[in-house]
């Protein structure tokens, strides 16, 4: 077939100059595109959202908190706040439901800023903030996680000079997730219609009943353990089964640890009573059985690791010896064979100080003699062979006779003891104690506590806090140490504004 090389050029050229123009028109819509995004479409742009986009694109809020949120914005040139639509929604991100009928986003504002009281219980969610161009509907947003948490930290229970108490929570960043060191105030009388604590005690809570309890000279609080609201027709009397009758009313010491099998132990007026929540029926406090003639001294050793016949240490004051609380609440007098002592006849010349847990479930006891003289007797208490491991002369301790405050290593061999103005930190089996924190000026030392919280893998048993007063005013001091020497490993963080320190507790 002969070709028609004019025809097949002419057709070149067409193809050629198509080509030309759908290149100019692809390059004349790329052009009007970027004008479009760049100088029509009027995007706003959030630089920053204070408290967000500073602290990692996350939000943590506690119930009841009024929020406000004042992002930075920067609108295109020639417009105002006014050509811009604002919209403020979350959505949860663990929505529950059902496919097609999860629940949904819910709009918080429409305005420019944000002024939210939290209403809704701890959960977790997404915010998103959208900007959109009431004109050319261009639209800008940005998405953070925003957690609602509850009200937990470091609790302080404290009063004022005429005796009114209150609850204060430390939100300090090693012990709650979010902390931002804030001090959240009197929160009893705000969740309780201005009310206030008198004679308060100490502090303690039960999980299987959802309570927080605040232990008074004569009896307790009895609160919700979210709300922080009194439970209503409640009293510290009901509590106890009906079979029980209290000679006194004199609350001393309470625990709760469901490695004993949700196992709750209070001590009153030197006796014990349990309630264990494996029990069907079981849901008040009887006096437990098992041992008759004793006098339990005003502490409670929790047992916190696995594979414990018991859940619990306590000691008798009558008898010199420990007694230890099975898992089912039944009272014990466990004699060791050999070993440093007899967990179950003490040297009757010694009388009791303090008693905690220790490292890897051991209980650990401070004794005095006659002189003054203390002792650190050790023993493993875990199951129903007692092992006496120690039994540790302490004299030569500097100011140790001095002591009034004492906490055990839970992840290393050692114990704090604390003066009136110091603290010391002394490794088992060391010539001497090293000096861990001296406190202010006119400060008296009032009160030492690990902090203790098995599932905080991080932190569980690294932080001390401690107490003072000066006058009527209280002060905390929080100090991260190494958990195996006991030695100091920055700063203390200092919290001050609290009245007169009657407790303070960890509650999650």
């Amino acid at each position: 077939m002969a070709i028609n090389f004019k025809q097949q050029n002419m057709r070149t050229i067409k193809y050629i100059i198509s080509f030309i123009f759908v290149v100019g028109i692809f390059s004349s819509c790329f052009e009007d595109k970027g004008n479009y995004e760049y100088e029509e479409i009027g995007e706003a742009l959030i630089k920053a959202i204070p408290g967000v986009t500073d602290n990692g694109n996350r939000l943590v809020c506690l119930e009841n908190e009024q929020i406000k949120l004042v992002p930075e914005l920067e609108f295109k040139a020639g417009t105002t706040a006014s050509d811009y639509e604002f919209v403020w929604f979350r959505y949860p991100k663990n929505p529950q439901g059902t496919p097609g009928h999860y629940e949904q986003a819910d709009t918080l504002a429409m305005t420019q800023n944000l002024d939210y009281r939290i209403v809704d219980s701890p959960r977790d969610y997404w915010l998103v903030l959208k900007v959109k161009n009431k004109n050319t509907g261009a639209l800008t947003q940005l998405k953070f996680e925003f957690i609602i948490s509850a009200v937990n930290g470091w609790m302080v229970l404290d009063e004022n000079g005429n005796g009114e108490g209150d609850l204060q929570i430390i939100r300090d960043k090693d012990v709650v997730a979010g902390g931002d060191g804030r001090v959240v105030k009197d929160y009893f009388s705000l969740n309780n219609d201005g009310k206030k604590i008198q004679k308060g005690r100490f502090m303690a809570v039960c999980d299987y009943r959802s309570n927080f309890y605040v232990y008074t000279d004569d009896g307790a609080y009895i609160l919700d353990a979210s709300t922080y609201k009194e439970r209503e027709g409640i009293t510290y009397t009901d509590l106890f089964s009906s079979v029980v009758t209290l000679s006194a009313v004199n609350p001393q010491a309470q625990c709760y640890d469901t490695k004993g099998g949700n196992t709750e132990i209070l001590v009153n007026d030197h006796k014990v009573y349990t309630v264990s929540y494996r029990m069907m029926g079981q849901t008040q406090f009887t006096e437990s059985a098992g041992v008759a003639d004793y006098a339990a001294a005003p502490a409670i050793a929790p047992i916190r690791v696995t594979g414990n016949t018991n859940c619990a240490v306590l000691f008798d004051i009558k008898n010199n010896r420990f007694l230890t609380v099975g898992t089912w609440g039944n009272l014990n007098a466990p004699i060791s064979v050999g070993g440093a002592f007899n967990t179950g006849e003490i040297d009757p010349e010694l009388e009791f100080v303090y008693m905690n847990e220790g490292k890897d479930g051991e209980t650990c006891l401070i004794m005095k003699d006659e002189n003054g003289n203390p002792y650190l007797l050790r023993a493993n208490l875990v199951t129903s062979d007692p092992v006496a491991v120690a039994n540790l002369d302490l004299s030569q301790l500097t100011d140790i006779k001095q002591a009034n405050c004492y906490a055990f290593g839970i992840r290393g061999d050692f114990v704090f003891y604390a003066t009136d103005s110091k603290v010391y930190t002394w490794r088992y089996g060391k010539d001497s104690a090293t000096e861990f924190l001296t406190v202010g000026a006119g400060e008296k030392i009032i009160q030492m506590k690990l902090y203790v919280n098995p599932s905080d893998n991080s932190m569980n048993g690294k932080l001390l806090f401690v107490a003072t007063q000066k006058g009527n005013e209280g002060k905390v001091y929080k100090v991260l140490f190494n958990e195996m020497s006991g030695l100091p490993l920055e700063t203390p963080q200092e919290y001050t504004g609290f009245g007169i320190i009657k407790d303070m507790y960890y509650k999650k």
